[in-house]
């Protein structure tokens, strides 16, 4: 049988490639990491595993911690 990817899915890896570009990671890690499951609302196609996106979120909020911590020292550093 053969699936097709939800827009989640689309979506993650248009965000994939962002994260690779803006942050210097390898993307092809990033892909590895991706996990699907079958679509509740669509059984010809597959979405991001709910457990995947709670991980995702986590190293978004991440992220975005130490961006504005290295913001913020950056801005004393030069006060």
């Amino acid at each position: 049988m053969s699936y097709k990817i939800s827009d989640a899915v689309a979506m993650r890896m248009i965000q994939i490639f962002q994260e690779a570009v803006i942050f210097g990671i390898d993307g092809a890690d990033l892909m590895r990491q991706v996990r699907l499951v079958q679509d509740p609302a669509d059984s010809e196609s597959v979405t991001l595993d709910p457990e995947y996106v709670k991980a995702v979120e986590e190293m978004h909020n991440k992220y975005t911690a130490e961006a504005v911590e290295k913001k913020n020292s950056k801005d004393n550093f030069f006060s």
